[in-house]
């Protein structure tokens, strides 16, 4: 028989070390089991018992060591539940690492002075066997006493039942906690389930239905429990039945996932999209225990599939039938460009090749070599600045000759700022190309008959000044420089092709000035004045700029500063970070009592060109001394 008996050294067996636990990790596995302050339960009665019985003993206690008492989770003999912990011979025994025997605890130092061994009840011998868990943490012990010293302690067959019984106790212990943990867990799972926005449920190894969250009868509303078993079936849409039961008798048969769309039917009798899954829950062997499923209603992800459905199949019937359109996208990383037949068309490509993916290399004899180095810039622009990119560019075909088109598109990237996707399309403006070419040839042969016109009239007035005075030929002289300048402004209030545009000499701000205002007296410098920063400007921004500039002058000339021979107009230009600032300010001339009362037509439209062309902003102040005007416009689009 193994016991201690009479005095032992409480540092461990040996008298080496102390405990391998704390007391912290003691208690916490203690609270853990949740049996504190429980009532009695039968099946721990039942324990005390029989030990008393094996023992001969009229005491026997169920006792846990708490951190200031025991307390007695079932008793014989003693009639309390509790008792403090500093008279408790169990708080030695759990220091023990087996069975504790004190066979005379008035000859115990450590016990002769027990209030419960002097007086009432008036303890002579104890018997304790631990109450440990799997860790070896002691909870307590399950112990015999008596009320006489016992000099023989207990016999090997009392010795061996007592730590047979422990075992017993330590295994209710368990079961009650892993009741209690699985009773939590269930509380936690419902309380999850009900949360989600999903429907919930679940089944036995079957197939059958046990159990549904909250959602799926406020969904249904069906009563409780009317769905368990196979009920759930005739929820779904009749036409979806069949369907449903042979996909759930698939997965209960293989094993695989659940996945299915059916109609559901809500609790106002109108069925709605859902999509159901299910996983299996296997044990350690790979059998089935349980399946978990959720329902999600899907109705209005199912709307706006089919609105877009059919609005992709508009597109495409669109895109079909309008054959100078094409749509592309390019990937950027592996040079992969796939499109549509109309762009397959467009680059005399097989639409078959094209939907698969080519190299953009591929694509690139298609191009007029005189519009390719500047095509490539304007893409690498665009992939570099993420900017939206639009191009015009010849397409040459063997059959159909050289074809205009425009490409519009923009250059997605990923987190690290690479270029990634470049998407657009490729609409042919032959048609559009061909009938400006029109309209630049009308505009051609009109400028031509209105310079025509001004060497006509600067002829007769050479002509008319001819033997006349000197003063008259002085007169006649200046007339005929400013027909010659205004003949040169014409040229850049009219619209212009790429081709077709001022000379390169004159494209910045100050040259473009320059040639507008010369008719009015530019060349005087006390009546025009340009001050302030030069910037290039480009052939489209020149005709919307001249339109403006034209207007200012023209009404300048007519009721501004410049109809008054003391009149002045200071330009000044100046750039502001990414825009480009014009100011027209008029002074010496008639006094200005406030806006004008009516706007005409060329000021109306000179303010939509600064609009919407050049993408500015245009406003007038008109104080007693004359119209300041200030104009911004991006340097980009002021360059274009």
């Amino acid at each position: 028989m193994n016991a201690f008996r009479g005095p032992v050294n409480e540092t461990g067996a040996g008298g080496s070390q102390g405990p391998a636990w704390s007391e912290a990790q003691r208690l916490s596995a203690l609270e853990s089991y949740g049996v504190l302050d429980t009532p009695p339960e039968r099946a721990f009665d039942e324990v005390v018992e029989l030990a008393a019985q094996l023992c001969a003993a009229p005491i026997a206690v169920v006792n846990l060591i708490s951190e200031r008492r025991q307390f007695f989770k079932a008793e014989i003999g003693l009639g309390v539940r509790e008792t403090p912990l500093d008279v408790s011979i169990c708080a030695h025994a759990i220091l023990q690492p087996d069975l504790f025997v004190v066979t005379d605890t008035t000859q115990d130092p450590r016990f002769a002075a027990n209030p419960m061994v002097t007086g009432a009840p008036h303890l002579r011998f104890y018997a304790g066997s631990l109450l440990k868990t799997e860790e070896g943490l002691p909870l307590g012990t399950l112990c015999v006493l008596d009320h006489k010293p016992r000099p023989e302690g207990l016999t090997e067959q009392q010795a061996f039942a007592l730590h047979v019984l422990a075992r017993q106790v330590m295994a209710q212990l368990e079961l009650r906690r892993a009741l209690a943990e699985r009773e939590a867990s269930e509380r936690r799972f419902r309380v999850l389930a009900d949360a989600m926005p999903q429907m919930v449920w679940s089944t036995l190894p079957d197939g059958a239905h046990d159990y549904y969250n909250a959602r799926w009868y406020d969904f249904t509303g069906v009563p409780f429990g009317s769905t368990d078993g196979a009920g759930w079936n005739g929820m779904f849409h009749p036409e979806d039945q069949g369907r449903a039961w042979e996909r759930w008798r698939h997965s209960l048969e293989t094993g695989e996932p659940y996945e299915i769309e059916y109609r559901l039917r809500r609790a106002d009798g109108v069925y709605r999209w859902a999509l159901g899954r299910a996983m299996p829950v296997r044990d350690s062997q790979g059998r089935i225990e349980r399946w978990f499923g959720t329902c999600t209603d899907i109705e209005d992800i199912k709307a706006t599939e089919d609105a877009l459905r059919i609005s992709e199949e508009r597109l495409r019937l669109a895109l079909g039938a309008a054959e100078m359109i094409g749509t592309f996208v390019w990937d950027a990383a592996q040079d992969r460009l796939t499109a549509d037949p109309g762009f397959a068309r467009l680059f005399g490509q097989a639409p078959e090749a094209m939907g698969s993916g080519v190299r953009l290399a591929v694509l690139v004899p298609r191009i007029d070599p005189d519009d390719l180095a500047r095509l490539r810039r304007q893409i690498g622009a665009a992939m570099e600045t993420g900017s939206a990119f639009e191009a015009e560019f010849r397409l040459r075909h063997k059959a159909e000759g050289t074809r205009w088109v425009v490409a519009r598109g923009r250059c997605a990237h990923d987190a690290a700022g690479r270029p990634v996707r470049f998407s657009g399309a490729v609409v042919d403006i032959t048609e559009r190309k061909r009938a400006e070419e029109g309209q630049e040839l009308l505009a051609r042969e009109l400028s031509h008959r209105i310079k025509n016109i001004f060497t006509v009239i600067g002829g007769m007035v050479t002509l008319s000044a001819s033997g006349t005075s000197p003063e008259v030929r002085g007169f006649a002289n200046s007339l005929r420089r400013r027909l010659n300048a205004l003949a040169a402004a014409h040229e850049y209030v009219r619209p212009h092709s790429a081709e077709s545009g001022p000379a390169a000499t004159e494209t910045t701000l100050r040259g473009l000035l320059a040639t507008l205002l010369a008719p009015y007296g530019v060349e005087e410098a006390a009546r025009i004045e340009l001050l302030g920063d030069d910037v290039p400007v480009g052939v489209k921004a020149a005709t919307s700029l001249a339109l403006i500039l034209h207007e200012l002058a023209t009404n300048a000339a007519k009721y501004g500063a410049l109809s008054q021979p003391e009149g002045s107009v200071t330009i000044e230009g100046a750039r502001l970070g990414e825009r480009f600032g014009l100011t027209w300010r008029e002074s010496g001339g008639p006094e200005v009592e406030g806006p004008p009362v009516r706007r005409g037509f060329g000021t109306i439209l000179a303010e939509r060109g600064a609009i919407t062309q050049l993408g500015g902003s245009i406003a007038q102040d008109w104080p007693r001394e004359g119209l300041v005007l200030r104009l911004e416009v991006p340097l980009a689009r002021l360059a274009y």
